[in-house]
């Protein structure tokens, strides 16, 4: 089940989906128009393995224009200069963790293909949809339960730190 809290706009709930023959799944509809930008479009980033998030357009530039800006600085700056390996790989995996994605009819999206071995669900396979607050992850299943056996202890500490 999917819900936006009523006045928070934070993304909550799970739900399971399967990809069809052709890579696609169907979004809850309420959280594809949250992230559908204008243009009906968003932004899939590849987050761990087994895990992708979808962004709306607008969130993930300001976040991604911002970061970009200040690295570009400290470089002008002189500031990076012994660490040019870290930039390199910084723009290596920009270079690839993001795409931008069109949402079809029913909040029905596409997997790309670069992004599919590192999700590692395969068609006819089912996903996890899970509200992370800020944006919608689609996690391969055990690789979802890892995650929340992991962290769920951290919850009540989490919780309390980020609220007060």
């Amino acid at each position: 089940m999917s819900r936006e809290m009523a006045g928070t706009g934070l993304l909550l709930g799970e739900c399971s989906r399967r990809l069809d023959e052709r890579w696609r799944l169907s979004l809850p509809s309420d959280w594809a128009e949250t992230l559908a930008g204008e243009d009906g479009q968003c932004i899939f980033a590849k987050e761990r393995r087994g895990c992708l998030s979808l962004w709306s357009p607008r969130q993930w530039g300001k976040w991604l224009e911002e970061g970009v800006e200040l690295v570009g600085s400290k470089i002008r700056a002189g500031r990076l200069a012994g660490r040019l390996d870290h930039v390199q790989m910084l723009g290596r995996l920009l270079s690839t963790r993001h795409r931008r994605v069109s949402l079809a009819g029913r909040g029905r999206i596409t997997i790309p293909e670069n992004f599919r071995d590192f999700f590692g669900v395969e068609p006819g396979g089912s996903l996890l949809v899970v509200g992370a607050a800020i944006c919608i992850e689609l996690w391969q299943p055990d690789r979802w339960s890892e995650h929340v056996e992991q962290h769920m202890p951290e919850f009540r500490q989490l919780f309390d730190q980020l609220a007060d």
